[in-house]
């Protein structure tokens, strides 16, 4: 019976005992375009039913199936009609299977995860096919019609590359001048061993072609193989070698149809890192979604359980200074995870703007300095700031609160992760920029997680989060916020011998007082009761605010949108600083400062926002406010601020 070609429209025949599968990959192979008609079986008569009464163009079968397996349905395919193409599609195939499977002619196999390669691995299958019969027709005809064969191999998109009885190329048509860059009368003649093959592939070669010169027999002949290629520049292509074997004058001849396929290996290996990479992120973002429910519910559950605690009548003044102490742990805790996440957030979305304001170093560091101390003690570790004998103060024009997360993450890593010794901070003006450091004796960190420490969801090892508190974020906020300025962090460390993180922040312009002056302090006439106007639409926060300015002896003045805080103002000239929220209604604090600026240019006014890191405090700068604070507000912190103004505190 005389075997079909291609038809127009292809036919497809699925052995498949799976229909969903079957289904599935019907609607990806009609999505790409694809004109065909399919059959699909189960068993093994019912196969051999269709492939004589349906005539196919190509088979997919699934690997595994009750009646027969892949491997069966290549071999009655083969029997059948050698040149119809096999895919395998599989759920799961391992590396030795699939090796047999390509051996026994198999055009390729496709996992059922993976359907989205089902076209291409469809598209080529028929195309080789294609290649391969018009390449067969014309070696056969090749005596009758040397035009025919010219005008064929000339247009095909893949190689076609003849050799003599010799070994020696003696065909070679435009598209092997284009895949290997030699011309036509370059290249026959010549060895194509020699030519073309990698070194260290020719001996292999030049071994077995002596036993296909006698026989026309060899393990390539018949057969579709990977393989590596020369290119006349040097550079090596991985190609598709289909080879037949034709016997012209009783001598054998080699013909073989080449097609460069290092553009789709190439995506394959991508596709396969990718792969592993999605896969190890899962794994990460899984652990890191766990820690976030435990890093929000556990503060979450100190806060509300001392809360309610705190109520009872029957608890001694002892008591209830203890769990206002843990509540009030608890809440920076949650505020301070909350933030992290916020940071990440903003940094991974590239909305982190860094806002440049000269502040003195020194006083940074002691700050910093003063709030590690009571951990430090608490662990029984010796903190040691070290600062240049030779630097009063150092004034750094840049973002102060950039340069204290990234201390401050470094410093909390170093505190978390060490058990006993010494923790060392400080810096050293360098070339071109200020060279901080981060120095520890804790558990110290294995060369190979040096760079993945600073990666996202990532705490060392993925472990680490069920011993320490904390989001594992610190460290990939502090490269992120350094990368920002400019800079960079690194780390020096093995496994059990401590860590040292430098981080270095290029600055052009850096401001030295070699010694303090002695600068005599204004004496300010202030009146008995000082007045600030507090522009807060939230009751809550509003009460809050209020009682904390009013514990520190001054007068407040309210306002419940922007409008009525530049009434206010207008109102008071008493007033000698103004807190402004920056989300309220009728008129925003953005519009309001606007305008109390135009008639008291000189009045302080510090813009609350609880949007932190989010560009409010930017757009508060540029709105004409000379100061900002995040909420929520803690009472250390804004008495500071207001003292920085000239106010002063009942503290």
């Amino acid at each position: 019976m005389e075997k079909p070609g291609i038809s127009k429209t292809i036919r497809i025949l699925f052995a498949e005992d799976e229909a969903v599968h079957y289904i599935m990959a019907v609607k990806i192979l009609q999505h790409e375009g694809l004109d065909f008609e399919s059959v699909r079986v189960e068993a093994r008569n019912t196969f051999l039913d269709a492939i004589e009464s349906f005539c196919p163009d190509l088979v997919i079968t699934d690997y595994m199936m009750p009646d027969f397996n892949g491997m069966d349905v290549l071999k009655l395919t083969r029997d059948y009609n050698q040149s119809i193409p096999v895919i395998i599609l599989t759920g799961a195939i391992s590396e030795e299977i699939a090796v047999e499977c390509m051996r026994l002619g198999a055009s390729n196999y496709v996992l059922k995860n993976n359907l989205i390669r089902l076209p291409f691995a469809v598209k080529e299958a028929l195309k080789k096919r294609e290649a391969v019969e018009e390449a067969s027709t014309a070696i056969q005809h090749l005596k009758e019609s040397e035009s025919r064969l010219n005008t064929i191999t000339n247009a095909a998109g893949d190689a076609i590359i003849m050799l003599d009885e010799n070994g020696l190329i003696s065909f070679w048509n435009p598209a092997a001048e284009k895949i290997f860059g030699y011309s036509r009368e370059e290249a026959v003649g010549q060895d194509l061993h020699t030519l073309i093959v990698p070194e260290n592939y020719r001996k292999i070669f030049s071994t077995k072609f002596p036993a296909f010169q006698q026989s026309g027999q060899g393990a390539a002949v018949g057969k579709t193989l990977e393989l590596k290629g020369i290119h006349k520049n040097g550079s090596e292509l991985t190609i598709s070698l289909t080879l037949s074997a034709v016997k012209i004058q009783n001598r054998w001849h080699a013909v073989g149809i080449v097609l460069d396929i290092s553009e789709r290996k190439k995506f394959e290996f991508e596709l396969i890192a990718a792969k592993e990479k999605a896969e190890a992120s899962d794994k990460l973002k899984t652990a890191f979604i766990n820690n976030i429910s435990h890093e929000v519910r556990t503060p979450l559950n100190g806060i509300l359980g001392f809360s309610e605690l705190i109520t009872q009548d029957s608890l001694s003044n002892e008591e209830k200074e203890q769990f206002r102490s843990l509540i009030k742990v608890s809440s920076t805790r949650l505020l301070n995870t909350i933030t992290n996440y916020m940071d990440i957030a903003l940094l991974m979305s590239n909305n982190m703007v860094v806002r440049e304001k000269p502040f003195e170093l020194n006083r940074q560091l002691y700050a910093i300095k003063e709030l590690f101390q009571p951990l430090c003690q608490v662990k029984k570790l010796t903190l040691i700031l070290q600062i240049p004998e030779n630097i009063a103060e150092l004034i750094l024009p840049s973002d102060r609160e950039f340069h204290w997360k990234i201390l401050s993450h470094l410093m909390d890593n170093a505190v978390k992760f060490t058990h006993h010794g010494t923790i060392t901070f400080g810096y050293s003006p360098g070339n071109g920029g200020i060279d901080y450091f981060v120095a520890d004796t804790g558990i110290g960190i294995a060369s190979e997680l040096h760079s993945k420490v600073f990666e996202n969801f990532r705490q060392g090892e993925v472990s680490n989060t069920r011993d320490y508190e904390g989001s594992g974020l610190g460290l990939s906020i502090a490269r992120g916020l350094a990368r920002l300025l400019g800079g960079d962090i690194t780390v020096e460390s093995s496994r059990g011998a401590g860590a040292v993180f430098s981080i270095f922040i290029p600055y052009s312009k850096i401001e030295i007082e070699k010694t303090k002056q002695n600068i005599p302090t204004p004496i300010h006439k202030t009146p008995e009761i000082q007045v600030v106007l507090l522009a807060e639409d939230d009751t809550s926060n509003y009460f809050l605010e209020e009682q904390i300015l009013k514990k520190a002896g001054f007068q407040v003045i309210p306002a419940t949108n922007g409008k009525e805080a530049v009434e206010q103002c207008q109102k008071h000239p008493e007033i000698a600083l103004a807190l402004m929220d920056m989300k309220m209604p009728v008129m925003d604090g953005f519009e309001a400062t606007r305008r109390i600026k135009e008639f008291r240019n000189n009045l302080p006014i510090i813009a609350v926002t609880a949007f932190a890191m989010s560009g409010d405090e930017k757009k508060a700068l540029d709105a004409g406010c000379d100061d900002y604070i995040t909420k929520p507000l803690v009472e250390k912190n804004l008495l500071k601020m207001l003292e920085s103004y000239g106010l002063t505190t009942k503290r």
